[in-house]
């Protein structure tokens, strides 16, 4: 039942928001400098359950194209803790090289961790996975919970209330992307993909495209395990040191480049100097710092 006067009130209500929201944006205005470069950053609460902040990187009102967006959960473990066994750290900080490549940008940052149902509930449904070797979604199966408790529709209010209406939205979720089309939204989905930092990482990505059909490539090559990969350094060391000591010249040369070409091998699949290679390039190719816009 319609009351009359109430188109009036809504306006009304409707631009003491969007003064509010200005003031906000004005004042929160400021400089952050992230890999060695500072970018334009505004602030912006967002209400509700499945609220949280809006992190906005330069001036995306006034764009030509649309803007990248990054809708994220909130996870403790992969983007404070930085855990090797979520894609969660690694998805973030891929979203926001893109976003800060291009000097605009928008990151809603949502209370939703572990899908919705908390971080106590997220931290008992790891310990089934690891005692019983479940996936994340049968581990809340097994605790009586739903697979994944998030709504998106006050993320997409949100972005309307940006007047944005068209955006290039970096997920893997048909969730998130099936949430702003019911909001008259036009999306250009930009998938993330991670290498799994570890074999846990590996098979939550493989859940997740499995069980609720995140783009994902099913090419995760499994890696050897650690136990094999000291065997055989233990085989291959000795039987080359013997070679070179008392075989012919010609094997003892052969004998050394293939153990320099394992110790390399074995060098590169590991994690922590792979992410210091990364940085160590992004470093060197990094545009120098601008101030934004």
């Amino acid at each position: 039942m319609s009351v009359e006067g109430d188109a009036p009130v809504c306006a009304a209500v409707d631009e003491a928001r969007d003064v509010l929201d200005a003031l906000t944006l004005a004042q929160t205005r400021h400089l952050l400098r992230r890999k060695g470069a500072e970018m334009t950053v505004r602030v912006l609460p967002i209400p509700g359950h499945d609220g949280g902040h809006a992190v906005i990187i330069g001036d995306v009102e006034h764009r030509h194209t649309p803007p990248l967006v990054r809708i994220h959960s909130r996870c403790l473990y992969g983007d404070a803790l930085q855990s090797d066994d979520c894609d969660c750290g690694p998805e973030l900080d891929q979203a926001m090289d893109r976003i800060q490549w291009e000097d605009a940008g928008v990151l809603l940052y949502l209370e939703q961790e572990g899908r919705g149902a908390g971080l106590e509930v997220k931290a008992r449904g790891l310990g089934i996975t690891q005692a019983l070797g479940y996936d994340t979604f049968a581990a809340y199966d097994e605790l009586g919970y739903q697979h994944d408790y998030r709504n998106y529709d006050t993320a997409a209010e949100f972005l309307k209330r940006l007047g944005l209406r068209q955006v290039r939205l970096l997920t893997n979720n048909p969730d998130k992307v099936a949430a702003l089309h019911r909001h008259q939204i036009t999306v250009t989905q930009v998938p993330l993909h991670t290498e799994p930092r570890s074999e846990t990482a590996r098979d939550y990505l493989r859940a997740k495209r499995l069980r609720r059909g995140h783009l994902l490539p099913n090419n995760h090559r499994c890696s050897f395990p650690r136990h094999l990969v000291r065997a055989w350094l233990g085989l291959v060391m000795p039987a080359t040191g013997a070679m070179i000591c008392w075989g012919p010249k010609e094997l003892a040369i052969l004998a050394y480049l293939a153990l320099m070409l394992t110790l390399l091998a074995w060098c590169l699949t590991r994690v922590p100097i792979r992410l210091r290679t990364r940085a160590r390039l992004r470093h060197l190719t990094a545009r120098p710092a601008t101030g934004g816009s």
